[in-house]
């Protein structure tokens, strides 16, 4: 189970992927026989107490703590909970130990125990030897760079579940950066920008849902790709329009945009139409009504920064925010038809 997923349909697309896992037997390699006799430091595991305390933590949260200060000793007791639990979650119970005890995080270093932790994860065979080839290697240094479960990935079922850990670091960080963009706002500052942040996620989801290819296994980690470079692009522009950089040009520039849109958009949806004969197109899952619905929901989008634009920087024409954005949607679709750079 993942959790804290950045929207609906990248959490089907992220289990869908998690039906068809690898399976993994640890003792399909010969090292892991070995390593599941190593020894849990005594007081390492939380006893009844705090078992009931922490019935209901994460300790995925615990350990990476985005934006905030880890708690490693907190998230080592809820990481055993999670593994007497059967390991239901990706980024917790045993992977959590493995990297606590390979980074000597709130306990003395143990690559013995790392590894033993590491035989429990879930994953392809060759993510174990790498992990476990990784371990060995810390162990010959006297002061290793820390260890990440997504170090060591081989296949794509694993590359979905990494994208979207290192997407919800990064929205922390997005997050903090509009916030302190947006400090000296006003009420109705905050209120129009609201609005565009709604828009903003009807647009990215019709994306993720519509012009995103999920034939591969990697598919998971392309939507939260893809959900993360809009995001990206928001934010950056909004860094730009707060710095003074705001959006140029006028009826004239809006027609080119818009010519260049219009020709750009048939070539997608021609590409996006099934091959004769086979139920997927040159685009693989992508199709004509996915690009239609990211398209109208695009067009809410554009019209909602012309709406944010006109409060917050008056000045500016409502012709030059529909170019700016124009534009970004144009390179957008020459991008999924091939055409982009």
């Amino acid at each position: 189970m993942l959790r804290a997923l950045p929207l609906l349909a990248l959490a089907t697309a992220l289990m869908a992927v998690t039906a068809t896992a690898p399976a993994q037997d640890a003792f399909d390699n010969p090292a892991c026989e070995a390593l599941s006799t190593a020894a849990i430091p005594p007081g390492d595991e939380p006893d009844a107490a705090t078992r009931t305390r922490l019935s209901a933590c994460d300790s995925e949260n615990l350990y990476y703590a985005d934006g905030d200060k880890p708690d490693y000793k907190e998230a080592r007791l809820c990481a055993y909970i999670e593994r007497g639990k059967g390991n239901e979650v990706m980024f917790g119970g045993s992977a959590v130990l493995m990297m606590i005890y390979a980074n000597g995080y709130g306990v003395k270093r143990n690559v013995e125990l790392a590894k033993k932790f590491a035989c429990e994860v879930q994953g392809a065979p060759a993510e174990l030897d790498g992990r476990l080839q990784h371990l060995d290697a810390m162990a010959k240094e006297a002061s290793p760079q820390p260890l990440d479960l997504c170090d060591d990935i081989t296949s794509g079922y694993m590359m979905g579940f990494c994208a979207d850990r290192g997407a919800q670091s990064a929205k922390v960080d997005r997050d903090q950066r509009v916030a302190a963009l947006s400090k000296g706002w006003s009420d109705a500052d905050r209120a129009a920008f609201a609005r565009l942040r709604a828009a903003a996620d009807s647009y990215f989801d019709a994306v993720v849902d519509g012009e995103v290819d999920m034939s591969g296994t990697a598919r998971g980690a392309l939507a939260v790709g893809a959900r993360e470079e809009l995001e990206s692009k928001l934010v950056e522009s909004l860094q730009a329009f707060e710095q003074g950089k705001l959006p140029r040009g006028g009826a004239q520039e809006l027609a080119s945009a818009d010519k260049s849109l219009n020709a750009s958009y048939a070539k997608a949806m021609k590409a996006a139409k099934p091959i004769e004969g086979e139920s997927f197109s040159n685009l693989g899952t992508v199709t004509p009504d996915g690009i239609r619905a990211a398209e109208r929901a695009w067009i809410k989008y554009r019209d909602a920064w012309v709406a944010f634009g006109a409060h917050k920087y008056p000045a500016v024409p409502a012709d030059a925010w529909r170019t700016s954005f124009t534009r970004e949607r144009d390179e957008a679709l020459k991008l999924l038809a091939g055409e982009g750079e």
